[in-house]
This record gives C-alpha cells, sequence and structure tokens, in this order.
C-alpha cells in the first residue's frame, strides 16, 4: 500500500468480491488504516463500481468468440483487444 499511496492519503474501493470480506482480509485492513481510507461499500452494489459492468461487457463479447479460444495466448489477445476497444457507449445502464 505504501507504493499505492505513498502520501498516505489515498482511498481504497473494495469491489463486491466475498474473498474481500474474509476474515484475514478484514484483519490486514484494520492493522494499515492509518496508511489510507478504506471506502464504506453497501453489500451487493455492483451498481456502484463501474468495473463490474465494464467485466460483463467483456464476458460477453468473449462468450461470443465463434470458435472459443484454444489457448491462453488467445484468451489474452482477444481480452486486451476487447479492453483497448471498449467504448463508453458499451456499459452505459441503458444497455444492460
Amino acid at each position: 500500500m505504501a507504493f499505492v499511496f505513498p502520501t498516505r492519503n489515498g482511498i481504497f474501493q473494495q469491489d463486491i468480491a466475498p474473498c474481500h470480506k474474509a476474515r484475514i482480509v478484514l484483519e490486514w485492513f484494520e492493522e494499515h488504516t492509518d496508511e489510507f481510507h478504506l471506502m464504506s461499500w453497501p453489500p451487493n452494489s455492483p451498481d456502484l463500481n463501474p468495473m463490474e459492468r465494464i467485466w460483463d461487457v467483456m464476458e460477453l463479447q468473449l462468450r461470443a468468440q465463434t470458435p472459443p479460444c484454444p489457448n491462453i495466448s488467445t484468451l489474452r489477445f482477444h481480452c486486451l483487444d476487447i479492453w483497448y476497444n471498449l467504448s463508453p457507449v458499451m456499459y452505459q445502464k441503458e444497455n444492460c
């Protein structure tokens, strides 16, 4: 965290992943409270995290690949291609 927030004034926003609520993770956050601010996060609120919608868009496009990616290199290539060509129009709420 010192690398990410060298001035100790950062804000960390968790996503909704269940692993982030594990006891060991919560204890780690508790031990490092002086290094950054942990943003309060309502449970089950993917609408507050735009990254969740971007992952949805990427997953839809990957699943539409025909044929499916045969190996990790091809999967990586397609993921990067989708990522670099994302358009704000693709993940606006109207398109959900």
